[in-house]
């Protein structure tokens, strides 16, 4: 037996024998039991690896006001999560919802998260009859396979990915007229720029420039050349954050000067790294403590107790919001069944923190995203207006 094997099949006897109380669907007798992985370890662990024990701290909140309300019982049933951790491996993740379907006898599924990880693991939830809610599996192919029972909350998706940031534009004085975008070579970036390059232009901001670039890249200077011969108002930064590190450091160093410089990942991961050099940039985040909205409190809550913050770890919320679109779930099913709580979610709307939530037809949501700029260190949610936890600095002192 390979290694890799061995140590699922290691993971699962260690599971089996830690007598997990198991769920009983369609009963009245509590709990209710999620069956879940987190990356407690592996490569994606430095996203979530705080998100176990925010997940014990949910199940710990919900259950201080009775648990999750079903109408059939005429009563609150109490919650209960199984967790495993999916060490980041595809192949383990796909073990581990095998078991949770088929040892633990769980009721519903939520997470994983990523789209490696999720695309492998719908199949398994599809084949059982086990509506699952996945978190960050962002990828639109991956629900376009005819699935009855797969639903996800990855946000924001690419297609309202800067529409906030795209609105505030029409806003600020003066107004940008040109724009350059600098693409990370991966296809969720390259998605992002290829839509949000056609709406700069049909919103009558002349596109001066696009390049992409390689993860492995690390000198800048002839792509940093081309920018400053452009002289674009925005500088759009489509990739993830850590890759765009040298990039930055770069551009500091040779004084390319816009009206703002914007990355569609601003993080903390990004700021640990490159410090003072994001002052005054703006960005996109899923939400942000400070902004109301349904469940809100419960999530500040949540993620104050785990030690989870949203700059730190930005995809937070749409691992919450999985939880929270199944708990509405089972709430308007009235009772613990699959099928019915499948019914609800098929083209369903939930409520979460940062606003509606609707899924379509394949299970893909509409979700989008707040825009936030760094401001004397902090990060301040900038647009919409009506939302905001400051006003933005327009344009960017520290990149004039």
């Amino acid at each position: 037996m390979r290694p890799k094997l061995v140590s699922i099949v290691a993971a699962l006897a260690l599971a089996a024998a830690a007598g997990v109380a198991q769920a009983r669907l369609d009963s009245c007798d509590g709990p209710i039991v999620l069956g879940t992985t987190v990356d407690d370890t592996g490569p994606f662990s430095t996203l979530a690896d705080r998100w176990r024990k925010m997940t014990e701290v949910f199940e710990e909140e919900v259950n201080k006001g009775g648990g999750i309300e079903v109408s059939s019982c005429h009563k609150k049933l109490p919650l209960k999560f199984v967790i495993y951790d999916d060490q980041s491996v595809p192949a383990t993740a796909v073990a581990l919802y095998e078991k949770l379907i088929t040892v633990d006898h769980v009721d519903f599924l939520v997470g994983p998260d990523w789209s490696s990880l999720g695309g492998p693991v719908a199949p398994v939830a599809e084949r059982h009859g086990v509506p699952i809610v996945m978190a960050n599996v962002a990828t639109p192919a991956l629900y376009h396979r005819d699935f009855k029972w797969v639903w996800g909350t990855p946000a924001p998706v690419v297609p309202r990915w800067s529409e906030r940031y795209f609105d505030m534009l029409k806003h600020v004085e003066p107004k940008p007229k040109s724009i350059f975008f600098v693409t990370h070579d991966n296809p969720v970036t390259k998605a992002i720029t290829a839509v949000w390059s056609k709406k700069a232009e049909e919103q009558g901001i002349r596109v001066v420039g696009s390049e992409t670039f390689s993860p492995a890249t690390r000198d800048f200077t002839a792509l940093i050349a081309r920018i400053r011969e452009a002289k674009p108002d925005i500088v759009y930064i489509s990739s993830f954050d850590t890759v765009s590190v040298p990039l930055i450091q770069q551009m500091r160093e040779l004084k390319v000067h816009a009206l703002d410089v914007h990355h569609v990942m601003l993080s903390g991961a990004l700021y640990k790294q490159v410090g003072a050099d994001i002052e005054g940039m703006t960005g996109e985040l899923v939400w942000f403590p400070g902004i109301k909205g349904p469940y809100s409190d419960l999530v500040e809550d949540v993620m104050k107790r785990s030690g989870v913050t949203m700059f730190e770890y930005i995809w937070t919320l749409n691992r919450l919001n999985s939880y929270l679109v199944m708990m509405q779930a089972i709430e308007r099913a009235g009772a613990v069944d699959r099928d019915k709580v499948r019914k609800v979610l098929y083209k369903g709307t939930f409520k979460s923190p940062a606003g509606d939530i609707t899924f379509d037809q394949d299970g893909f949501p509409n979700t989008g995203a707040f825009t936030i700029q760094m401001q004397h260190g902090d990060i301040k949610v900038v647009w919409p207006p009506d939302v905001a936890t400051g006003k933005v600095i327009w344009p960017s002192p520290s990149w004039q």
